[in-house]
């Protein structure tokens, strides 16, 4: 058979990559408008809990420049804000625009924050322009994980910091795992009307990378002084990475 003919049956990678990258888009725009509320539901609260601690790790100070990636409705930069004080920035990147229609209302009287929509993937900023970057629950969604931690590296400071949080696979409990694949998608369909969004959600933390595997992929993209820890019985992970000076 020929290369021509082979290349008509196989699927397309970056085909693939951008039909994913759309429909997970698409998810977003449709869950914008209770995606606070069940992430509360969800996680019983506790993912404030989680947020304010990463945030901590990025080691900000007043007039510090922080960025966001995957900010969603931009719950994530109230715990920043503090961080930076006034004379700060935080910057908020997303690539739903219904997210961002939220976070927008949310910070609309706040010079401080500025919100653009696009792709972590091929961050919208020059080299080392950020004191510190952070993701929270957006990594597992991205196309390529590599690529998007090489763009936290190259955006942050020499001697900044870059963030992770999100689900892990494993949890400590099997009954974490049941309550993900099952109850996740059930408040999702009773409390958002779109429960096919939340076993998204459930599906892509089973197919996750293991807290170790991130770690070493923080190494690999350059960074030092790396550390990992799990929270919550081990079903929420979180990787903190130092860009050398």
């Amino acid at each position: 058979m020929s290369k021509s003919s082979l290349s008509s049956i196989l699927p397309d990678p970056q085909k693939a990559a951008t039909s994913k990258a759309q429909q997970v888009e698409q998810m977003f725009d449709r869950i914008a408008g209770s995606y606070d509320r069940l992430n509360n539901w969800i996680s019983m609260g506790f993912h404030k809990q989680w947020k304010r601690l990463a945030c901590q790790k990025l080691k900000l100070q007043p007039g510090h420049q922080a960025l966001d990636i995957c900010t969603g409705t931009g719950d994530l930069i109230a715990y920043l804000l503090p961080l930076v004080g006034e004379q700060g920035q935080v910057c908020g990147l997303d690539f739903s625009a219904q997210m961002l229609s939220f976070a927008r209302q949310r910070y609309q009287d706040q010079a401080q924050v500025s919100l653009t929509q696009g792709d972590a993937l091929a961050l919208p900023y020059e080299d080392n322009r950020f004191d510190g970057a952070i993701i929270s629950f957006g990594l597992r969604n991205v196309t390529d994980i590599p690529r998007a931690l090489t763009e936290m590296h190259r955006v942050i400071k020499p001697g900044g910091w870059m963030v992770n949080l999100d689900t892990a696979p494993k949890p400590l409990l099997p009954g974490m795992q049941f309550y993900f694949s099952k109850i996740v998608p059930l408040l999702g369909g009773m409390l958002a009307q779109d429960s096919q969004a939340y076993q998204y959600l459930s599906n892509s933390t089973r197919h996750f990378l293991t807290p170790q595997e991130l770690k070493q992929l923080f190494e690999q993209t350059g960074c030092v002084n790396v550390a990992s820890q799990t929270l919550m019985l081990g079903s929420v992970s979180l990787q903190v990475g130092q860009k050398p000076f």
